[in-house]
Protein backbone atom coordinates (compact mmCIF):
# COMPACT_ATOMS: atom_id res chain seq x y z
CA UNK A 1 0.00 0.00 0.00
CA UNK A 2 3.27 2.37 0.75
CA UNK A 3 4.33 1.79 -2.19
CA UNK A 4 1.87 2.33 -4.32
CA UNK A 5 1.20 5.30 -2.90
CA UNK A 6 4.84 5.91 -3.38
CA UNK A 7 4.08 6.00 -6.90
CA UNK A 8 1.04 7.50 -7.10
CA UNK A 9 2.53 10.66 -5.09
CA UNK A 10 5.92 10.40 -7.46
CA UNK A 11 3.39 11.08 -10.86
CA UNK A 12 1.31 13.36 -8.96
CA UNK A 13 4.49 15.52 -7.69
CA UNK A 14 6.56 15.23 -11.31
CA UNK A 15 3.41 16.40 -13.18
CA UNK A 16 2.37 18.95 -10.76
CA UNK A 17 6.33 20.54 -10.57
CA UNK A 18 6.84 20.37 -14.43
CA UNK A 19 3.69 22.00 -14.58
CA UNK A 20 4.20 25.06 -11.97
CA UNK A 21 7.99 25.33 -13.57
CA UNK A 22 6.51 25.61 -17.11
CA UNK A 23 3.43 28.24 -15.63
CA UNK A 24 6.24 30.10 -13.86
CA UNK A 25 8.18 30.23 -16.95
CA UNK A 26 5.42 31.67 -18.95
CA UNK A 27 5.07 34.40 -16.61
CA UNK A 28 8.80 35.22 -15.41
CA UNK A 29 11.16 33.94 -18.43
CA UNK A 30 14.17 36.42 -17.33
CA UNK A 31 14.26 34.73 -14.05
CA UNK A 32 13.17 30.61 -14.54
CA UNK A 33 14.84 28.07 -16.77
CA UNK A 34 13.08 26.57 -19.38
CA UNK A 35 10.74 23.36 -17.84
CA UNK A 36 13.50 20.59 -17.41
CA UNK A 37 11.51 16.98 -17.52
CA UNK A 38 13.92 14.95 -16.12
CA UNK A 39 14.55 17.73 -12.61
CA UNK A 40 11.25 17.77 -12.62
CA UNK A 41 10.74 14.22 -12.84
CA UNK A 42 13.93 13.83 -10.36
CA UNK A 43 12.25 16.14 -7.63
CA UNK A 44 9.01 14.41 -7.32
CA UNK A 45 10.42 10.84 -7.00
CA UNK A 46 12.44 11.83 -4.48
CA UNK A 47 9.79 13.83 -2.61
CA UNK A 48 7.61 10.78 -2.91
CA UNK A 49 10.39 8.65 -1.11
CA UNK A 50 11.32 10.45 1.48
CA UNK A 51 7.25 11.16 1.70
CA UNK A 52 6.49 7.33 1.69
CA UNK A 53 9.70 6.36 4.28
CA UNK A 54 7.85 8.78 6.57
CA UNK A 55 4.14 7.36 6.37
CA UNK A 56 6.01 3.78 6.80
CA UNK A 57 8.04 4.73 10.10
CA UNK A 58 4.70 6.36 11.56
CA UNK A 59 3.06 3.25 13.67
CA UNK A 60 -0.24 4.06 13.67
CA UNK A 61 -0.43 4.86 10.23
CA UNK A 62 1.70 1.56 9.43
CA UNK A 63 -1.22 -0.39 11.76
CA UNK A 64 -3.82 1.35 9.89
CA UNK A 65 -2.66 0.20 6.51
CA UNK A 66 -2.32 -3.54 7.62
CA UNK A 67 -5.68 -3.57 9.29
CA UNK A 68 -7.27 -1.84 5.55
CA UNK A 69 -5.09 -5.33 4.07
CA UNK A 70 -6.95 -7.73 6.43
CA UNK A 71 -10.17 -6.33 6.02
CA UNK A 72 -9.96 -6.10 2.49
CA UNK A 73 -8.55 -9.37 1.98
CA UNK A 74 -12.46 -10.51 4.13
CA UNK A 75 -14.14 -9.11 0.89
CA UNK A 76 -17.00 -10.99 -0.50
CA UNK A 77 -17.05 -9.94 -4.07
CA UNK A 78 -19.78 -11.03 -6.46
CA UNK A 79 -19.56 -13.00 -9.08
CA UNK A 80 -19.72 -12.05 -12.68
CA UNK A 81 -23.45 -12.70 -12.84
CA UNK A 82 -24.45 -10.85 -10.11
CA UNK A 83 -22.63 -7.68 -11.36
CA UNK A 84 -24.83 -8.35 -14.66
CA UNK A 85 -27.73 -8.81 -13.11
CA UNK A 86 -27.06 -5.66 -10.63
CA UNK A 87 -26.03 -3.68 -13.56
CA UNK A 88 -29.07 -4.64 -15.52
CA UNK A 89 -31.38 -3.54 -12.59
CA UNK A 90 -29.64 -0.45 -12.19
CA UNK A 91 -30.11 0.36 -16.01
CA UNK A 92 -33.86 -0.21 -16.44
CA UNK A 93 -34.13 1.64 -12.92
CA UNK A 94 -32.28 4.85 -15.08
CA UNK A 95 -34.57 4.28 -18.09
CA UNK A 96 -37.70 4.18 -15.71
CA UNK A 97 -36.59 7.11 -13.73
CA UNK A 98 -35.80 8.83 -16.53
CA UNK A 99 -39.41 8.62 -18.79
CA UNK A 100 -40.77 9.25 -15.13
CA UNK A 101 -38.74 12.80 -15.15
CA UNK A 102 -39.58 13.33 -18.84
CA UNK A 103 -43.02 12.86 -18.83
CA UNK A 104 -43.63 15.13 -15.62
CA UNK A 105 -41.58 17.69 -17.31
CA UNK A 106 -43.47 17.50 -20.39
CA UNK A 107 -46.71 18.01 -18.13
CA UNK A 108 -45.55 20.82 -16.36
CA UNK A 109 -44.58 22.51 -19.51
CA UNK A 110 -47.86 22.37 -20.49
CA UNK A 111 -49.59 23.73 -17.60
CA UNK A 112 -47.05 26.81 -17.19
CA UNK A 113 -47.60 27.34 -20.69
CA UNK A 114 -51.27 27.28 -19.99
CA UNK A 115 -50.87 29.27 -17.63
CA UNK A 116 -48.95 32.01 -18.68
CA UNK A 117 -50.80 32.03 -21.58
CA UNK A 118 -47.89 31.52 -23.80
Amino acid sequence: MFALGGFIGAWVLSNAIEDIWAITWGYFPQYVPRTKPFVANLAGIAVAIIGTVLAMRRKDWFEFMTEVVVEISQVVWPTKAETRAATVVVIVMTLISSGLLASMDTMWSAVTDWIYGI
